[in-house]
Order: structure tokens, then C-alpha cells, then sequence
């Protein structure tokens, strides 16, 4: 367990693909009982993962943008090997070029991963860091593969972070090599079901649970987990004795990946003291507990 300052998520902003997919009559009966996601969203052809970013990333206040002091992407799905996203973006919001900007690597788990750095980098300079967060899922997926290509929402989000002069933060994380949930540069997303559910069943539900007794924090108002198949995460608020906590948002946008946890922040109006977990692609895990600010 690492011990930080702590992270404030003071605004998130969200933007979807507008081309809603309906999933009944692709997903057997079972299948969309499981997953619980009936409808996805993708992008219109043609739009990139900068437009995206940028979308979300517009919708913040003008007054907000210029305390940015930094700008931190994750994402696996930029079709450009440079300029990196974040340095673009960054650029077209018209933030100073005397700033941080850079982008990691990384799918299910990487909203924690993202804040944990964005919380170091706004403890140590004492500036706000913005967090783009999200993929264009649609462009890896192979639309013959009715098993995994119905699961992905396109989304990204923008967060901005700072850090607290209250209570520290708790950060941890889980990193092990598998290829049961695996994508090439080019596509497709490949996916083994039952070796994920394996994996959070057998691996992720004792890290959470020893992430929370390490942690020791009793004062957690919601639970807000990456959603990737809705029996699955109920299975795992149920394990963590969390169900009261839970809050979702894959009933109406079905796996945007990462951009889950920031994605049912915003859109269920959730703040407080709130325990995020990302889990999948990698292997990997990580989980903080981090405060939100409530938005009007």
C-alpha cells in the first residue's frame, strides 16, 4: 500500500460515442442477462480519439482550464504514435507549453493509475492536473466476434485532480502478465470470459479485500468499480460486503473500459469519499480511495 497526499477529483467531464447500438438480437437472452449491457455506443466514422478528448475536455470552464498546471492521458487506443494525446489536446485547449503533458499506456485499470500521478504531480507543484481517460473500443473490435465486440462503449473523460491538505489517500496496485485479455497494435480486442471472471473471482476480490483492511477507512460513501459485465461487479460488491455502496452505470453505457469509473462518477452524481477499482487487461488491478467534489 503506498500513502499519498490526498486526491481531489474536482470536475469530470464525459463524451460518448453518438451512434447507439442496440445489443438485443446480437447477445443471446443469457448473455445480455449477464452482462446486463442492452445498448453501446460508438463513434461516427471518421472521428478520432483526439476529437473525442477534446470533446470532453471542452466542456470545462474557461476559468478552470487556465489552473491546469499538467495534463496526464491513458489510453491503448490512439491511433497516432505522436504527438502524444495529451500534448495535443493540451495544445488545442490553449494551455501553456511550459507544462507536463504526457501519456500512459494502459486499458481496465488505468483511471487509478492515472490519479495516483496526477495526485503526486499536484501535491509537488501545487497546481491542478488534468486526467484524459477513455478509448475508441469500436476500432479494435472485430465486429464477427459477437462474444466480446457487443460488451464496448466508446467514451473519454476529463478529470481535473488536485491534491488535499486533509486526509492522505491510499493507492494500490496488481501486476501480472496474461494474454486472456489481449489486443494488437492494430486489433482486435481478444478476450477469454471465463479466464476474466476467474481472474476477479480468484485474484481481485482478496486484493480489494486487503487493499480495505489496510486502508482501514470507515467513512467511504460509494463504491465505484470498472464495469465490465454487471453480474460480475455485483458479485464483487457483494464479496466486498459493498452493495449499499455500489453505484453503476453500465445498465445504460454497457464497458467503456476505463472510463467506467469516471464515466458512473459523473453521470450518477456521486462525491464524497469514494473507492474506485479498475481491474482486467494486463493482468492488472488498481484501486485508491479518493474525495469528489460535488458539482452543481
Amino acid at each position: 500500500m503506498i500513502r499519498v497526499n490526498e486526491i481531489v477529483l474536482e470536475r469530470i467531464e464525459i463524451a460518448t460515442g453518438e451512434v447507439e447500438i442496440d445489443n438485443r438480437g446480437v447477445l443471446s437472452d443469457k448473455a445480455l442477462e449477464a452482462t446486463g449491457f442492452t445498448k453501446r455506443f460508438i463513434v461516427k466514422k471518421g472521428v478520432s480519439l483526439f476529437d473525442l478528448a477534446l470533446g470532453a475536455a471542452s466542456k470545462i470552464p474557461k476559468d478552470e482550464l487556465v489552473e491546469i498546471g499538467g495534463v496526464i492521458a491513458a489510453t491503448f487506443s490512439n491511433e497516432r504514435r505522436f504527438p502524444q494525446l495529451s500534448v495535443a489536446v493540451a495544445s488545442a485547449l490553449g494551455l501553456n507549453a511550459n507544462i507536463p503533458a504526457f501519456d500512459i499506456q494502459m486499458a481496465c485499470s488505468a483511471y487509478p493509475y492515472a490519479l495516483y500521478l496526477a495526485g503526486r504531480m499536484a501535491a509537488d507543484t501545487g497546481r491542478k492536473i488534468l486526467v484524459l481517460d477513455g478509448d475508441i473500443q469500436s476500432a479494435l473490435s472485430d465486429p464477427s466476434d459477437v462474444s466480446t465486440t457487443p460488451l464496448f462503449t466508446d467514451a473519454m473523460s476529463a478529470t481535473i485532480v488536485s491534491a488535499g491538505e486533509g486526509d492522505s489517500s491510499f493507492v494500490d496496485f496488481y501486476s501480472k502478465s496474461s494474454d486472456i485479455l489481449s489486443c494488437e497494435a492494430s486489433g482486435p480486442i481478444k478476450m477469454d470470459g471465463f479466464g476474466v471472471f476467474s481472474f476477479v473471482a480468484c485474484e481481485v476480490v482478496p486484493f480489494l479485500k486487503r487493499f480495505l483492511a489496510e486502508a482501514n477507512e470507515t467513512n467511504i460513501d460509494a463504491f465505484v468499480p470498472h464495469q465490465a459485465n454487471m453480474y460480475m461487479v455485483r458479485q464483487l460488491a457483494n464479496s466486498l460486503a459493498l452493495n449499499d455502496k455500489l453505484y453503476t452505470s453500465g445498465e445504460e453505457f454497457a464497458n467503456p473500459g476505463s472510463a467506467s469509473i469516471p464515466l458512473t462518477i459523473a453521470k450518477r452524481g456521486v462525491s464524497g469519499r469514494v473507492f474506485i477499482a479498475g481491474f482486467g487487461a494486463g493482468l492488472s488491478a488498481s484501486a485508491a480511495i479518493v474525495t469528489v467534489k460535488k458539482c452543481d
